[in-house]
């Protein structure tokens, strides 16, 4: 069992994104646009989806009705201006704290984000969904999405989760200096009989995570995932030193908290009220002596705090998803019934 507790991916660390948060100025026909010129068009509700020319002398071509010279690459939402009148329900983004709010009230004029009875919080904009800990807000882009970390201190181990992608590739650099990349295929199909070989659809593989990276001071870490078709999307992108605790032991429980509802009528009837399913594990480790106090210490420092729990380090093995989360720990005790190992009890849930 690897544990990694998250790194904080601030600002300075992010050093940049291909994702759009703060939308460019919006398209107008008069103007003449170069090879990769980013243009935005308002939707409703203060949607805005940004394109780039993918021709020079670009002028006169309206962006959705003309695919030969524009390409979408992702969609934001307004800038909050203290100046503007929102109705109900526009969104519009805060790019310095990267959150999403929604407007509670028709002709919302000077109202600060803090107000909120005129504003509700959504959640990360789409830049940052990939850097909080919920896999339920994710990064979404067309086509490909890559970002660039200098974490500014060692670290050895990413876990990507709620991937949507065809392969994944992470290169490391010191100095300039390629130290590290890997690139990944997430395309899978399982095919246990001879119809599953003929039949069964393509799919890919929703997590992975590598606890190799070379943990150097100054390490530059770009993350590139590519989808064939359709749209990118990363729910977490989780950087750290990852702590190992043991080995997991047979009989380990894979679990959910069902939280849909199921109310009988008078007649018997029934209604249905379909909600999330919150992964959980159950599982027991077997760990050093050695390890005990180092374990304890992390016991402490993840005391209600979201970390990404790997019962396995190869993500090809069929057991690999099933015992990944990214969440809390329910249950953490350590039996200290044998001379030079110790027995941990381990219940997790994910957030």
């Amino acid at each position: 069992m690897n544990v990694i507790p998250p790194l904080d991916i601030t600002d300075v660390m992010l050093t940049s994104s291909t994702v759009v948060e703060t939308a460019p100025a919006a398209y107008n026909a008069a103007t003449t646009y170069a090879l990769d010129a980013t243009a935005s068009v308002a939707g409703s509700a203060g949607l805005l989806t940004i394109y780039k020319s993918l021709q020079g002398g670009n002028t006169g071509n309206t962006p959705a009705s003309s695919p030969s010279w524009w390409t979408v690459i992702g969609t934001t939402y307004q800038t909050y201006s203290g100046g503007a009148t929102y109705a109900l329900g526009d969104r519009v983004i805060d790019a310095t704290a990267h959150l999403v709010y929604e407007s509670l009230a028709a002709g919302n004029t000077g109202n600060a984000l803090t107000n909120t009875t005129k504003w509700l919080e959504i959640g990360p904009t789409n830049k940052w969904a990939m850097f909080d800990v919920l896999r339920n807000t994710a990064t979404s882009v067309p086509g490909s999405l890559t970002v660039v970390i200098t974490p500014g201190r060692r670290v050895d181990s990413i876990a990507l989760l709620g991937v949507v992608a065809n392969s994944a590739t992470i290169t490391v650099t010191n100095g300039g200096s390629t130290v590290y990349t890997i690139t990944k295929d997430l395309n899978k199909r399982e095919v246990l009989d001879w119809y599953d070989y003929f039949f069964r659809a393509f799919a890919t593989q929703p997590s992975l995570a590598l606890f190799d990276l070379p943990p150097y001071t100054g390490a530059v870490i770009t993350v590139t995932l590519t989808a064939t078709s359709g749209n990118v999307q990363c729910g977490a992108c989780v950087l750290g030193s990852y702590e190992y605790i043991g080995d997991v032991q047979y009989s380990a429980e894979s679990d959910v908290l069902n939280f849909s509802t199921v109310t009988r009528n008078f007649d018997g009837s029934s209604e249905l009220v379909p909600r999330r399913n919150v992964p959980k594990t159950v599982q027991q480790i077997w760990l050093e002596k050695s390890r005990v106090n180092r374990v304890r210490d992390l016991r402490d420092a993840l005391n209600a705090t979201p970390a990404v729990w790997a019962g396995l380090d190869d993500s090809s093995d069929d057991y690999f998803e099933a015992l990944l989360i990214l969440g809390i720990y329910k249950r953490f005790s350590i039996n200290l019934r044998h001379p030079q190992h110790a027995v941990i009890s381990l219940e997790l849930e994910e957030i």
